[in-house]
């Protein structure tokens, strides 16, 4: 089996595996508890929120633990919004958020405006139109790092000067597919979502990092853990072992990158003079979304998959939902090729081999059906 599908979930570093049993086993004691080893592991959850805290750059912020991304962006959106929503109801969010921003502003539509930010072809966010957008209603900003579907990197530090002269404008980055895989400045930004799955930790724990906590009502009630934001008793197992895949991705991040990007790179020549394929836009290396014109997605991934090599059409998240591609359709690619794409995902552990039964398999696939492509 060839896993290509990184960009839904990544395999566990081995260590990380070993550091998450370790830890249950011997940190196995409740964080909240006053006893001594309740403090033993308290003082063990701390650490691991320090090294969070540390390995991407934000030092100085709160960093509250959730069970991934799709909550931190719900404590996100919902919990500042309640606290602002007083002073503005404006909200600005690109056209090609994932959908637990999307969804979740969609059920507070009652509550708040939501405007879009036009997206370029290029998959970026088109920041004169979010100039026009901005004024004094406007309370909260939320815009992804990396694109999920084709790996357009956004230009958040542009967008964190522009909204300097807007302090009530709350400022949220959906950082799920860049941390771990690619460096960024989020210096500016008010919140940062991520989840441990995605950069070969375990599933089942993310963060929100927060430029001033206190500013969150919590959306999850109970016993006050987290600061009072996020109740429930704290996955400490799950903490460790996230700083862990955290540190191993970031010590190999600059060789990683190099080696995805001779992957991407290798797979868009196979396919790039082949008849009726295209190469939608990308950004990060570890991303890369074609389109097969004519067939549906679907049909080439389950030929794919006939083969060994497991990929995907959109995100795994909306994957059975029967719509077209929000993103795609934001950068104004045809049904066609909305239909016909599939998105490969390299992960830290692909080896080239993978690499080259992939190429091998796309051409046996393309030659398979090229009878019905355009």
């Amino acid at each position: 089996m060839v896993y290509m599908d990184n960009a839904a979930t990544t395999k566990p570093y081995k260590s990380v595996m070993e550091t998450y049993m370790n830890t249950g086993d011997d940190y196995y004691f409740n964080t909240a508890s006053i006893h001594t080893k309740g403090r033993e592991a308290a003082r063990l959850l701390e650490a691991a929120r320090a090294q969070v805290k540390g390995l991407i750059g934000l030092e100085e912020y709160d960093c509250i633990f959730t069970s991934g991304a799709t909550e931190s962006n719900n404590l996100a959106i919902q919990g500042i919004i309640e606290k602002k929503k007083r002073s503005g109801t404006t909200i600005l969010v690109s056209e090609i958020e994932h959908p637990s921003i999307m969804n979740t502003l969609e059920a507070m539509k009652e509550e708040v405006r939501v405007k879009y930010i036009r997206t370029t072809a290029g998959g970026m966010i088109d920041l004169a139109h979010l100039e026009e957008l901005i004024d004094e209603d406007v309370i909260f900003v939320t815009i992804m790092a990396v694109n999920n579907i084709i790996g357009s990197v956004q230009p958040i530090q542009e967008v964190a000067r522009l909204l300097e002269g807007h302090p009530k404008a709350h400022f949220h980055v959906d950082a799920t597919q860049a941390v771990g895989k690619i460096q960024m400045d989020y210096r500016g930004v008010d919140s940062i979502s991520f989840s441990s799955h995605k950069f070969h930790g375990i599933k089942g724990i993310g963060a929100l990092l927060s430029r001033d906590g206190g500013k969150l009502s919590p959306i999850i009630y109970g016993g006050g853990h987290e600061y009072g934001k996020r109740s429930g008793t704290v996955n400490l197992p799950g903490a460790v072992a996230m700083a862990r895949a955290m540190r191993i991705s970031g010590e190999a991040m600059k060789e990683n990158t190099a080696r995805l990007s001779r992957y991407n790179e290798q797979v868009q020549d196979k396919v790039r003079n082949l008849k009726s394929i295209h190469i939608h836009p990308g950004g990060v290396p570890h991303i890369l979304n074609i389109s097969f014109i004519g067939a549906q997605g679907e049909v080439v991934v389950n030929a794919l998959g006939k083969r060994g090599i497991m990929v995907s059409t959109t995100s795994a998240c909306a994957s059975k939902l029967r719509k077209l591609n929000e993103t795609l359709s934001a950068i104004g690619s045809s049904k066609e090729k909305i239909e016909g794409s599939i998105r490969i995902s390299f992960g830290n552990m692909t080896a080239q081999a993978e690499v080259d039964q992939l190429c091998d398999a796309l051409g046996a696939v393309y030659e398979e059906i090229k009878e019905v492509l355009e």
